[in-house]
Parts: C-alpha cells; structure tokens; sequence
C-alpha cells in the first residue's frame, strides 16, 4: 500500500519506469540507448543541480525572513512587483536552477505575485534579446517583449488571488 502511495504521488517517477520496462521488452536496445543518454544528461547537470541545492541553502540561512517580508512580502508594495520584473529579466539559466531558488524566496516570505511575475518576466532574458532581434527582428522582440513585461504584472495578481482561495 505505501508502495502504491509513493509510485501515485511521484507520478514521473513511476511513468518513466514503465516507460523503461516497456522499451526494454520491446526494444532492448534502444532501451539501453535511452539508459546512456539519460545517464550521461543526469552527470551533466548534476554538479549543477548539487549547486544550485547549496546556494538555496544559503539563501534560506543567510537572508533574514524578515528582509524577504519587507521586500518581497505581502507589505511590500509596487516595489517588489517591479523588483521582481526587473529580476525576472536579468535571470538567465535553466528552469531547474531558478525553481529551487523562487521556491526557497517564497519560503523566507516571498509573495506569489512576485514569484509569477519574476517566472512571466523571464521569459525575456534581457542577455538573449540581441541574439532574438538577429534571429526575429526587432520589432518581434521589442513587441514580445514589451507585452510580457506588461502582463506579467497583472497575471502575477491573478495568481496571488487565485492561491488565496
């Protein structure tokens, strides 16, 4: 029965699994294949997610909850929506870096709208828009741009609202 309760509750655990033993039946060696390349994925970020672990430790033990609250909370005003904007747009890396680290903000104290708009606003990376106005155009860019930025505000308050029901 806990068995069965774990393998429902880790949902992609248990998909991959059966997955694998599927593919192993009927294919072993692409099962095996899948087994390398997953592999050799997993060793690639590894040290990465191990970091990304430690840095989210320190910010729950180095930042006060208090400084959090005051920036970031449910006190904090306009401010901390653009804050998180601004912040949004200048976070570049993987979503398995950023996760960790929004989850760890809200923890100390974070609102859900700043955690939504810094999510919405990194969809920019103000460091790739030179490289998506060589590709898109600047028109595409600046337009796409913008219309995230303005949004994410308002779906920030949205979500805050929904998670308040």
């Amino acid at each position: 029965m806990i068995v069965i309760r774990w393998l429902v509750s880790q949902w992609l655990v248990s998909l991959t699994l059966s997955l694998y033993l599927w593919t192993s039946l009927a294919a072993p060696d692409r099962a095996l294949r899948a087994i390398q390349s997953g592999g050799e994925l997993l060793l690639s970020v590894a040290l990465l997610v191990f970091a990304v672990m430690g840095l989210v430790g320190l910010v729950q033990t180095w930042t006060s909850r208090d400084l959090v609250a005051r920036l970031l909370g449910e006190e904090s005003g306009p401010k901390a929506l653009l804050l998180a904007v601004f912040c949004g747009t200048v976070l570049v890396g993987p979503p398995y870096v950023i996760f960790p680290l929004l989850m760890a903000i809200r923890k100390q104290g974070a609102r859900w709208a700043v955690i939504t708009i810094v999510l919405a606003a990194y969809a920019v990376k103000l460091p790739m828009i030179p490289l998506e106005i060589g590709f898109l155009g600047w028109p595409f860019s600046l337009s796409r741009s913008l219309l995230t930025i303005l949004f994410s505000i308002p779906t920030g308050l949205l979500v805050e609202r929904a998670m308040k029901s």
